[in-house]
């Protein structure tokens, strides 16, 4: 393993919240303990999702899309959303409550059930390619980022479909609220509009230069964070619209393949492709620990984090295949 480098251990005081939190221990180049190790494909991951808690995780590889049972260790569906050609989804999405899975192509998209293992319908596509999807809790709901920059909310119950046209350059992120009303996309001009579903109106505007390269929201509504390709990386207050913290790294470039709010909103998961896992203070911004993932190359990366209800135990499923679950309690203050 690679050295790492020290990391600032932040002392945190929050007047406003009457709370003081501070950080025990420091950082080190050993990882947190490992506590599970699962192999899912042999041939690496197209892309992948976990459940909220980290119960379920969605892979989708060459052999097709498997859901599968972590408790367990078990996958419980294969699906084929092109029965007899080759698997090309590049995007899985499985919903916030546990009840729905998105898989999706280029140009179709497919949702399953979580209980039954049934495809709740398959849909076609004919605007444009599709670069980044998500959907709501029980699949009521299905968001769509498109290349040519238009966003797609659709109500798969009553049909009701909206068009959000304010970017003017193709999509490069999204994501949804669990309810499926409010939507933080990302385009390559730079702009990241946090915008309601049953207006279409924009909510907050966050300007990054260059493309917004990853973007997340928090799970109970507080924050949302948004990032470029270079050195901009952002948390925003989602109730004021203002900037809470910026993420501390010295390097002038810094891309991130997936980020995760923990549920008490006092840390932030990234994954980058260079094996390593980063948590970060969500109110300083400064590195609080970091260490390496299981891989056979540089480039593997993080598709996906899961932090347990108590926020003690953070899962990765990565592009390797494999899904690895670590002990944070040390930094989950």
């Amino acid at each position: 393993m690679a050295n790492i480098p020290a990391c600032n251990i932040p002392l945190i005081s929050r007047i406003a919240a009457l709370s003081l939190f501070l950080l025990l221990g420091a950082c080190s180049d050993k990882p947190p303990a490992e506590i599970l190790h699962q192999i899912h494909t042999d041939n690496g991951a197209y892309a992948a999702d976990l459940s909220q808690n980290g119960l379920y995780a969605a892979v989708s590889s060459n052999q097709g899309i498997r859901l599968w049972n972590t408790q367990l260790g078990l996958p419980k569906y294969l699906w084929q959303q092109q029965p007899g050609q080759e698997n090309q989804v590049h995007i899985v999405k499985i919903s916030q409550d546990n009840q729905a899975v998105l898989t999706s192509d280029k140009q179709s998209f497919a949702v399953w059930s979580v209980n039954t293992g049934a495809n709740k319908g398959y849909y076609k596509i004919n605007d444009a390619n599709i670069a980044v999807a998500d959907i709501s809790d029980q699949g009521q709901f299905v968001v769509l980022g498109l290349l040519t920059g238009k966003v797609i909310h659709i109500n798969l119950e009553t049909g009701r479909r909206i068009e959000f046209l304010a970017h003017q350059e193709r999509i490069s992120a999204l994501d949804m609220s669990a309810n499926g009303q409010y939507v933080l996309s990302g385009d390559y001009a730079g702009q990241a509009i946090l915008w309601d579903s049953q207006t279409a109106q924009p909510v907050h505007q966050f300007s990054h230069q260059g493309r917004v390269s990853q973007l997340s929201l928090d799970n109970k509504a507080r924050f949302a964070f948004t990032a470029n390709s270079t050195n901009e990386s952002w948390i925003w207050d989602l109730k004021t619209g203002h900037k809470h913290s910026a993420l501390q790294y010295p390097a002038r470039q810094q891309i991130f393949t997936t980020v995760k709010f923990s549920h008490h909103g006092h840390i932030l998961a990234t994954g980058a492709p260079n094996q390593k896992i980063k948590l970060w203070s969500v109110y300083s911004g400064e590195l609080i620990a970091q260490w390496q993932f299981e891989a056979d190359n540089f480039a593997a990366t993080v598709l996906d984090f899961a932090f347990s209800p108590d926020d003690r135990q953070l899962s990765a499923e990565t592009s390797f295949g494999v899904l690895q679950r670590w002990d944070i309690s040390p930094y989950s203050f």
